[in-house]
């Protein structure tokens, strides 16, 4: 009896490889990880290669340090800002295959701040905190112990209320220190001193310590997390283009925070031997990747580009009523987000410049913010939105995730963030920077989703923003979501937006 070859798999039952999740959890998968070296480096920028082998795992990492002499002496710690942790070190990302440019994200520090409000408070405060110096978790504080121990031997003694919880701040999963953070806060209680609380940074959190973290290329370019690179089709090279963030020459950063009260000595360097790719590349069965690729010889896919609007806004322009174009014309925008940067801190700071921060805040008011978008002719809302509860909605509603800022860290409203001297005694502070002074509405993004699917006409998006009043002249920076399609043929890739 003759045997007959198993039929060749039509195209329609192959699995997309590069779609994520769209592979049959019985497949079998072969993974190989490779230890890549920048082809270029320096304090300015670095260059990866990757191979034209198997499929680009989205959770593939890229790995930074720096040298640990911000600080020389023992007055503080530096430590990465919390917002952003190691993502700080990134001024610009590009992904590149041949002399093409696929993604690139202008500022991306700045989106980074951005994207960490919809991280969940467990992941950051598990998960983040080791992976990427980020701590943005933000958990009540009980009430400040009001008066100083009897005597030194009181140990056992607590430092803060049981019971009463009036105000909130970050917490990354240390105790709250019993003396001052800026001297030798692990020494035993202080007879007759009224205890200052603050939780400070975990000890392998700190600059000195040269910790190692790592950023995700799903976090990079935000399309791969649909998205894999089907690298064994691809013919050109394809590489990773990283633009730092300036070192500064004098002792200021934009790199680390440092504990309140405490001198920086120069800015952060980076490690050349740390800086280095963990490349994940997928492996398929060998007959399953090559009828896929014969099935897609000629493939296109569509993803998603930022484009990005900097200016300077004085306060009497916003005050006035801004109308900015942000551009978007010729292409199908999906959303716009917006923040403004007024402080610019550095590294005396809990967040450094990774901010958004709106009207200035009094004891009875925390101004007013009005705004809207109009394209193709007609406002994306028909009567201007002022209040800030939809604000936040309209972030939710873009972005289809919840951010976990409570109304004190984005607006400045509420209780929660204020020193207020009727209570026994503010709760703990973090690196003796108070919620007050480095939380509130530190988070005040607004975004719009264009939901009709219109293709932008000529004249582009126009942002009308009135914030009455700003303290000063703020940095404005608008990020626009833009499709593009990629299409593939004979391992060349051309890019085209939608």
């Amino acid at each position: 009896m003759s045997m007959s070859a198993a039929p060749e798999p039509q195209p329609s039952q192959l699995p997309d490889l590069i779609k994520i999740g769209s592979v049959a959890s019985d497949t079998a998968i072969n993974l190989q990880t490779d230890i890549l070296d920048p082809v270029i480096f320096s304090e300015r920028e670095a260059r990866f290669v990757l191979d034209n082998k198997g499929i680009l795992h989205s959770n593939s990492r890229i790995t930074f340090s720096t040298d640990g002499l911000a600080l020389t002496d023992e007055t503080g710690r530096a430590f990465f800002p919390a917002g952003v942790g190691v993502h700080s070190l990134i001024q610009r990302a590009a992904l590149r295959v041949g002399t093409k440019t696929i993604c690139e994200i202008e500022d991306y520090n700045h989106f980074a701040a951005y994207e960490t409000t919809f991280l969940p408070p467990d992941a950051i405060k598990e998960r983040e905190g080791v992976m990427s110096g980020r701590m943005m978790t933000i958990a009540p504080t009980l009430t400040g112990r009001g008066h100083p121990y009897q005597n030194a031997s009181n140990s056992a003694s607590l430092t803060e209320s049981l019971t009463e919880a009036k105000s909130i701040s970050l917490d990354n999963g240390t105790s709250v220190t019993l003396s001052d953070v800026n001297a030798s806060y692990w020494r035993p209680i202080k007879q007759s001193v009224v205890p200052d609380a603050s939780r400070v940074v975990f000890d392998y959190q700190k600059e000195s310590n040269k910790p190692t973290y790592s950023v995700l290329l799903a976090d990079l370019f935000p399309f791969l997390k649909t998205n894999q690179l089907p690298l064994f089709m691809m013919s050109e090279q394809v590489s990773i283009h990283l633009t730092f963030t300036d070192r500064k020459s004098d002792a200021t950063s934009e790199r680390i925070s440092i504990t309140e009260g405490a001198t920086l000595a120069k800015d952060a360097a980076l490690v050349r031997g740390d800086c280095q790719m963990i490349a994940d590349y997928i492996f398929y069965p060998q007959d399953l990747m090559e009828q896929y690729r014969q099935a897609n010889a000629n493939m296109s896919f569509t993803y998603v580009d930022y484009q990005f609007v900097k200016r300077t806004v004085s306060a009497d322009q916003f005050s006035a009523g801004l109308i900015q174009n942000v551009g978007g014309a010729g292409r199908i925008v999906n959303k716009v987000f917006v923040a403004a940067q007024q402080t610019s801190d550095g590294e005396n700071s809990l967040l450094n410049n990774y901010i958004a921060e709106g009207p200035a805040i009094s004891g009875t008011s925390t101004g007013s913010v009005k705004n809207n978008l109009k394209y193709n002719d007609n406002f994306l809302y028909p009567i201007d939105v002022s209040n800030d509860a939809r604000h936040y909605h309209n972030v939710f509603q873009t972005e289809g995730r919840v951010p976990y800022i409570s109304r004190d860290l984005y607006r400045g409203e509420g209780q929660l963030t204020i020193d207020n001297a009727s209570k026994d005694k503010p709760g703990a502070s973090f690196e003796k920077y108070s919620a007050d002074g480095d939380l509130r509405q530190k988070f005040f993004y607004t975004a719009f989703r264009l939901n009709k699917g219109e293709r932008v006409n000529s004249r582009g998006i126009e942002l009308y923003d009135t914030r009455t009043t700003m303290g000063a002249s703020s940095t404005l920076r608008v990020w626009l979501q833009v499709m593009r399609v990629a299409s593939l043929k004979d391992g060349v890739i051309m890019m085209a937006y939608a």
